[in-house]
C-alpha cells in the first residue's frame, strides 16, 4: 500500500537519497545536502510516496518571488520531483503535483514554476515554457569586443568580498527583468556560492570580478577556469557562471574582460539570456555560437491575480477562455484588471500557453500558428500588443 504525505525532518536524508539516485547521482557527492535541503525547503513543503516504509517518489516547494513585467509575484518553485524507476506509471507524480499546487494556494502563491527534467512531462499539468535561454560557446582568440562608451574599471575580489557586494548588483540589474528570482541571503549562501566538488567537476574555484564606475558597483562576473593544453599550447576554457550588468556599458566591459583572459581561448555560458548583447559587440559574431533551450516553466494557478499583477505594453481589452472559465482583461495606463466573464471569449488559450505568455517573451502569434491559441487574427494581434514586453524574460536559477 502506497502512502503519500509530508516528510518528517528525520526523513530528509531518505528524501534526498531518492532524488539523487533517481537522477543518477549519489548523496555522497554533496555531504551537506541534507542541511541545504532544510535551509531551502521550509518544513511541511516536501512530500514523498512511501512503499512499505521506503521513499519511492518525491517533490518539494521552494518559495520564491519572481519578476513579471513591471512587477513581481510570489511563485511556488516545484523542485526535487523524482519517481524511482520501479514505481513509474502509478500516478505518483500527479498526486505530488496536486499536493504542491494545493499547498501553493494555501500560501497565496498564484504561480508555480519549475525547470523540466523532461520536456514531455509538464505540459499536461499546465506548465508552459515562459523563459528561454541561450547556451553560448565563444571562440575568444583575437576576438575584439566593442566598448559602449568609456570602459569601466574591473576589480578582482575574493569570495568574502563577492558575497558582500554581488547581491546588491544583482538586485539592481534584475529589478525589471521578468523571470528573474529575488534571491534571499540563504539562496546566495547555499546555492550561488556553493563550492562543493560536484559543482566544480574538476574546474577551478569561483573567480569574481566586479565592474566599478565612479565609486559604484555596476556589474560582475562569476566564473571558473578549466585549464587545457594541447601540443604545449594553452587552450583553456572560461566557464561563466553568471554575468550581470546594470547597463550596456558595464556589460560591454565584462565581455571585454572575458575576451582578454590570457591562455583561455574559449568561453562558455550555459544559461545566458536570449537578449545577450555580445553578438552585436563582437568583431566576428560567428565566434559566438548560440544554442536555444527552455529554462523556466510556469503554471498560472490564479489567472486573475497573475494578469492583474503584471504591466502591459499597450492599453486595451481582451476576453480569454482558459479551460472552462472566461476571463475579461482590461488594461488602462498599462495596468490590468482581470475578472470572470460570462461573455463569449475572443481567444481560447491552453493553460500551458498562458504560462508561456505571462512573462511577455513568447509571442501570441507564434502560439496561434502552433495551434495553442485559437481566435481571430485581430484578437491574436491585440493579444500581441498587450502581452509583448521590451525586456526578454530570463531565469538563470536551476532549482
Amino acid at each position: 500500500m502506497l502512502e503519500v504525505r509530508v516528510i518528517r525532518d528525520d526523513e530528509v536524508e531518505a528524501f534526498r537519497d531518492c532524488v539523487m539516485t533517481t537522477f543518477g547521482d549519489d548523496p555522497e557527492i554533496d555531504p551537506n545536502g541534507a542541511a541545504r535541503t532544510r535551509a531551502l525547503v521550509a518544513p511541511g513543503r516536501a512530500w514523498a510516496a512511501f512503499d512499505r516504509g521506503t521513499i519511492v517518489a518525491t517533490a518539494g516547494t521552494a518559495a520564491f518571488t519572481v519578476g513579471v513585467p513591471g512587477g513581481a509575484l510570489a511563485m511556488a518553485g516545484l523542485t526535487a520531483a523524482a519517481v524511482r524507476p520501479t514505481h513509474r506509471r502509478r500516478g505518483l507524480l500527479r498526486e505530488l503535483i496536486r499536493l504542491h499546487l494545493a499547498d501553493a494556494r494555501a500560501h497565496g502563491e498564484p504561480l508555480s514554476g519549475l525547470w523540466a527534467s523532461e520536456a514531455t512531462i509538464y505540459g499536461r499539468f499546465g506548465y508552459g515554457v515562459a523563459a528561454e535561454l541561450d547556451a553560448l560557446r565563444i571562440d575568444t582568440r583575437g576576438l575584439v569586443v566593442a566598448p559602449v562608451g568609456e570602459p569601466d574599471r574591473c576589480a578582482w575580489v575574493d569570495a568574502a568580498a563577492a558575497l558582500a557586494r554581488l547581491p546588491a548588483i544583482y538586485a539592481r540589474a534584475t529589478a525589471e527583468r521578468p523571470g528573474a528570482l529575488r534571491r534571499s541571503d540563504v539562496w546566495w549562501r547555499e546555492r550561488r556560492f556553493l563550492e562543493a566538488p560536484f559543482m566544480r567537476d574538476g574546474a577551478s574555484l569561483r573567480r569574481h570580478v566586479i565592474v566599478e564606475r565612479d565609486g559604484a558597483d555596476v556589474g560582475y562576473i562569476a566564473y571558473r577556469q578549466r585549464s587545457q593544453e594541447r601540443d604545449d599550447v594553452h587552450s583553456g576554457v572560461v566557464e561563466i557562471i553568471e554575468l550581470i550588468a546594470v547597463d550596456p556599458r558595464a556589460e560591454a566591459t565584462l565581455w571585454q574582460f572575458v575576451a582578454g583572459v590570457d591562455l583561455f581561448t574559449t568561453a562558455t555560458w550555459a544559461h545566458a539570456p536570449v537578449d545577450c548583447v555580445l553578438p552585436w559587440l563582437a568583431s566576428d559574431a560567428r565566434r559566438v555560437v548560440r544554442r536555444r533551450s527552455d529554462g523556466l516553466w510556469l503554471r498560472v494557478d490564479d489567472v486573475a491575480a497573475t494578469l492583474a499583477a503584471r504591466r502591459y505594453a499597450a492599453d486595451g481589452a481582451l476576453r480569454l477562455a482558459v479551460g472552462d472559465a472566461t476571463w475579461a482583461l482590461s488594461v488602462e495606463a498599462g495596468r490590468g484588471e482581470c475578472v470572470r466573464s460570462d461573455d463569449t471569449p475572443e481567444l481560447r488559450v491552453e493553460l500551458a500557453s498562458l504560462g508561456s505568455l505571462v512573462l511577455g517573451g513568447i509571442s501570441p502569434a507564434l502560439l496561434a500558428r502552433a495551434g495553442r491559441i485559437t481566435g481571430s487574427a485581430e484578437a491574436v494581434a491585440r493579444a500581441g500588443r498587450l502581452f509583448t514586453w521590451p525586456i526578454a524574460p530570463w531565469c538563470p536559477e536551476v532549482f
